[in-house]
């Protein structure tokens, strides 16, 4: 009786694997094919049942080696909405999980937008994806995603600054409940304000930046604390320009925590010379966004950042301009930053963050954020035109972090060879055979030719130099492939009935921040 139910156990195993392989309903099936097997099975002699076991064990155990091999390596029961299909001219190409990560990487002209990028949005679209869009080319992104989205079930909001479509205050009481947060949104400003690299910060530079960025810090808990109408970066930096040092000292000495923050400023009063050298370096800081229509871009608060939140979703794109991004870069830095924080909650919509020129913004540990982000159903979309723009802005270790925490790597056109032997470095080693040939110059006229195996990669880096637009590479899971991606017919709109502020409505903004500005500190 044991032999039997041993035979029938075995075969319906190899029955239920082979079923749920094929039809993923092997457990309903396989309790017909038990009983079905098990009958005869109570008729066989026991050698013949013996037989039978030693025929199908060593077929049941390659096919679970071959079952527990294939479950590691696919992610098989992901939903379709993390795999993404491409349009290509020939074959097919797909990634199995989108909260991998893609870094895409290709020179201008390469046809990043118009090919990967469209691909991107178009699936994130159809599954409905909440997300930010960094849109660095002045509408170029928001054109292609807008008529995507527009009678979509998810809202699309414009965070821009000429023309204006929505306003945000990425420094709402909400969105900084404690210290920490407000020193976290102090230094991504600063940063992106004073241009840091990695490479500068020390010494004596290094401590007049933490100084500003402790007034700063300051500025924003006492605003918050105390004056929340007024807790805005445009109310901020008037209050800013308008307080003397003594009435600055008196403010943020006010409080513990304030105080706490800006130490460093306050205790170096005595010393004139450095109390004018971190007023001064503030100060400038502050003058690249004193504009009028950032001022009223930052003013209002028309979106709720937390936009994978299922009772609010949103798509928000935040437009750039490559002429003006000295001063715009460092506010949409902030606005980001505060919006990643805000999604980083777990069980909320699935999302994505797509950074067209990336490395434009300095980002708060951003070789921490794609890992951290894929716990919250989060996809990270990370685009640039060449890795070295990467390395200068991070530094090159924490560069390197930042893309291999990306599964996906799409490598276009390169006009940088080392940017191109760093593609390279990505593909498996093939053998290839070496013929040399040597020819003696005496008069017996010896002519020796030798044959070498040698080790080179499988894509040399001279491919990328050849690469056409819309052409890539694309490494995914351990496999490469060389891909042309098909032409699209692209729609392109924005908005047509959206009514944008004049600018008598700008002005006014204006005039009434330093008006409240001037009535706050006259209160004090």
């Amino acid at each position: 009786m044991a032999l039997h139910l041993l035979l029938a156990y075995a075969v319906c195993t190899i029955g239920f694997l082979t079923l749920e392989r094929i039809y993923n309903r092997g457990v309903w099936l396989n309790l017909a094919l038990a009983g079905i097997i098990f009958s005869p099975t109570y008729f066989l002699t026991q050698k013949n049942i013996l037989i039978c076991l030693l025929l199908i064990l060593p077929l049941l155990l390659e096919i679970l080696l071959i079952h527990g091999f294939r479950n590691q390596d696919q992610d098989e029961n992901l939903a379709p909405k993390y795999r993404v299909p491409f349009l290509l001219q020939n074959g097919s190409f797909k990634i199995q999980n989108l909260r991998r990560g893609v870094s895409i990487t290709g020179a201008a002209g390469s046809g990043k937008t118009e090919s990967v990028i469209y691909n991107f949005l178009q699936h994130l679209h159809r599954h409905q994806f909440c997300g930010i869009i960094h849109d660095y080319k002045n509408f170029e992104l928001t054109e292609l995603a807008y008529p995507l989205y527009r009678k979509s079930n998810i809202p699309f909001f414009i965070i821009s600054f000429d023309p204006i479509f929505h306003r945000v205050n990425p420094i709402a009481p909400p969105y900084l409940p404690d210290e920490e947060s407000v020193n976290e949104v102090a230094r991504v400003l600063m940063e992106n304000l004073l241009e840091q690299k990695d490479q500068y910060a020390s010494g004596s530079t290094r401590f007049f930046n933490d100084a500003v960025e402790g007034i700063l810090s300051g500025l924003i808990w006492k605003l918050r604390t105390y004056h929340p109408a007024c807790c805005t970066l445009p109310h901020l930096i008037a209050i800013y320009q308008l307080m003397t040092s003594e009435q600055l000292i008196r403010f943020l000495s006010s409080d513990f925590t304030s105080r706490g923050m800006a130490d460093a400023f306050i205790s170096g009063i005595d010393s004139e010379r450095q109390t004018a050298a971190v007023k001064g370096t503030l100060a400038n800081a502050f003058k690249k966004i004193s504009t009028r229509k950032i001022f009223f871009t930052l003013s209002g608060n028309d979106i709720a950042l937390d936009i994978n939140n299922p009772e609010n979703p949103a798509v928000v794109s935040i437009v750039n301009n490559p002429k003006l991004d000295a001063a715009y870069s460092p506010v949409i830095a902030t606005i980001i930053h505060i919006i990643i924080k805000q999604m980083s909650v777990r069980g909320r919509e699935s999302s994505f963050i797509l950074m067209e020129e990336a490395p434009t913004l300095r980002l708060l540990n951003m070789h921490r954020v794609p890992a951290t982000l894929r716990s919250y159903d989060i996809a990270t979309l990370y685009v640039m035109q060449d890795k070295i723009q990467n390395d200068l802005l991070y530094g090159e270790k924490a560069s390197k972090a930042i893309l291999s925490n990306l599964s996906y790597q799409f490598f276009g056109k390169a006009n940088d060879p080392a940017t191109a032997r760093y593609y390279e470095q990505f593909f498996e080693l093939t053998h290839k055979e070496m013929i040399s040939v040597s020819e003696s110059r005496s008069m017996n006229f010896d002519t020796r030719i030798t044959r070498s195996q040698r080790e080179v990669s499988k894509r040399r880096a001279d491919l990328f130099f050849r690469l056409k637009p819309g052409q890539f590479v694309a490494y995914a899971d351990g496999k490469e492939k060389l891909i042309q991606f098909k032409r699209q017919r692209l729609l392109k709109s924005l908005p047509s009935l959206f009514r944008h502020p004049g600018r008598e409505d700008i002005e006014e903004n204006f005039k009434k921040i330093y008006l409240e500005a001037s009535a706050l500190i006259n209160s004090l």
